[in-house]
């Protein structure tokens, strides 16, 4: 599933914004301590199935999921 181009926030308050043409364009301002990621987490520039997913090979990573908070954002944030 492909979310529609937006502005996106986990439960503990992370952010995805995504746009473009064909929603090509994301930005995400991750929250490590808030999310329980630790400081060599690397965040996934795209949403996975509707989550915002994290790896890491120290604490394992993990995922949140992603709620629309504004619909059809159509410019570079």
């Amino acid at each position: 599933m492909r979310l529609p181009n937006g502005h996106y926030k986990t439960a503990a308050g992370s952010e995805m914004r995504i746009s473009g043409t064909h929603g090509g364009r994301s930005v995400v301002d991750f929250d490590w301590l808030e999310e329980g990621a630790c400081c060599d987490c690397r965040v996934s520039a795209y949403e996975h199935d509707g989550d915002l997913l994290w790896e890491c090979d120290y604490c394992g990573g993990g995922r949140a999921q992603l709620v629309l908070v504004t619909p059809n954002v159509s410019s570079t944030p």
